[in-house]
């Protein structure tokens, strides 16, 4: 006799600072959103999600012509599963991958996704708390523990008109790898302990230096992490 669980679960998007969880019909509570393709499509949106880290994974997803990598973070909370997208070009990505040594994953995981626009410029943030306590960066710029360099290009005006970020991000997605062995049961995991701390917009925000990025460039493209 073969035994297993069933159980499905609920897929949300982290963009444009808000967490989307998508409704195949328009019900109480949805916002209707026009997508590329000018049709109508009914979220739920959140301000964060919460729930404690049961895995990890990646897959390949078809973005307006373009295919692209996705994180996936799988939460589990009061029963229910969660799988929480996020682009691996990204800040929110590199913001949850630059805080992961610093997280006891036996404690739940809030993520908390920001976006705000100063001067023309929209800056990307998440604010990451375990245990009720924001989770300090583990890669930063006067202690990078061997985390690559992005790669500038700027022209003759000193402006920025490429950003390469692969050896970044092979180096977080081998970091993702490595965290799967330190995840905890759910039958051993624990309820926060401690008070919850104040979190100010200094402790996430992000930007790069004040330069003109091309326009193809995402929201998401034009943010860094305080390297």
């Amino acid at each position: 006799m073969a035994l297993g669980n069933n159980s499905s679960a609920i897929y949300v998007d982290i963009r444009n600072g808000k967490v989307f969880r998508y409704s195949k019909t328009e019900q109480e509570g949805t916002t209707p959103i026009l997508n590329s393709k000018g049709e109508k499509k009914h979220y739920f949106i959140y301000d964060y999600i919460e729930g404690h880290v049961t895995g990890f994974s990646t897959r390949e997803e078809e973005m307006q012509g373009t295919t692209k990598l996705v994180f996936q973070v799988h939460l589990s909370d009061g029963g229910e599963n969660y799988v929480v997208k996020m682009g691996v070009e990204t800040a929110y990505f590199r913001m949850f991958c630059s805080v992961m040594p610093n997280i006891d994953w036996s404690y739940p995981v809030r993520l908390i996704p920001r976006i705000k626009e100063e001067n023309g410029v929209k800056k990307s943030s998440m604010i990451i708390v375990n245990n009720n306590n924001p989770v300090k960066f583990y890669f930063t710029k006067d202690n990078p523990n061997g985390k690559p360099d992005i790669v500038v290009t700027r022209n003759k005006k000193n402006e920025i008109v490429d950003i390469d970020r692969e050896d970044e991000t092979q180096f977080f997605l081998n970091l993702v790898a490595q965290m799967k062995d330190k995840l905890v049961h759910l039958a051993v995991a624990k309820q926060p302990t401690a008070s919850i701390s104040v979190i100010t917009e200094e402790e996430t925000e992000v930007v790069l230096p004040k330069s003109k990025v091309k326009a193809s460039f995402t929201e998401d493209e034009s943010n860094d992490l305080p390297f």
